[in-house]
């Protein structure tokens, strides 16, 4: 191959390496090492409690938000981490505790229906969720293979309330998991979001 089409690929190969680099949301978390709850976090070990830890993930943060629709059981659709969001929060607010236990990938449901079989937990976490008030999307990122949603309730005072949803691909749909309940890169992205670290 001649050395001037040799060096004109090269050249459209780096154009589009780079193209695809710029397509590509990215996150970056920030948080100061004091906010972190669990001194054993790995991410801020050596650093002293006035330092700042950042990390950058796959993810977009949404503006304007999108509003999470309430639906009824028969409606529940795993299809997309969206829809899946929907059966989450509804199944919640209803109360339906078989329905969230549905909402969960097989491994966890055990754990969960024990969770719920104590009524005043299920009446504590349905009075939660009914007094989120209006629940949209407003980002997400993806961790260790897992999407993790971002979400935000605002009630009828403007009182905003964040939470998050995370997310397993099964062949059953995007299923909830609590996979990364004790995850530290976890622990750092819920310390940036609600300390306004996330952009």
């Amino acid at each position: 191959m001649p050395k001037l089409i040799k060096l004109a690929c090269l050249a459209f190969a780096l154009f589009a390496q780079y193209s695809c680099s710029l397509g590509r949301d990215q996150i970056t978390f920030r948080v100061k090492v004091s906010d972190i709850r669990r001194a054993a976090n790995s991410l801020i070990q050596n650093k002293s409690p006035d330092d700042s830890v950042a990390i950058t993930l796959p993810g977009k943060l949404l503006n304007p938000s999108q509003p999470i629709p309430l639906i009824a059981r028969p409606q529940a659709d795993w299809s997309t981490p969206d829809r899946a969001a929907a059966s989450v929060i509804s199944a919640n607010i209803s109360g339906d505790i078989p329905w969230i236990i549905e909402n969960y990938v097989p491994a966890d449901r055990d754990a969960i229906a024990k969770q719920f079989s104590d009524p005043q937990a299920a009446q504590h976490n349905r009075e939660y969720y009914r007094n989120l008030g209006k629940i949209s999307e407003t980002g997400w990122t993806e961790i260790r293979g897992f999407t993790v949603l971002f979400l935000q309730g605002v009630d009828e005072d403007g009182d905003a309330t964040v939470i998050s949803i995370t997310l397993s691909k099964t062949p059953a749909g995007w299923k909830q998991t609590t996979a990364l309940q004790t995850d530290d890169t976890f622990e750092l992205v819920w310390t940036a979001l609600h300390t306004g670290g996330a952009r």
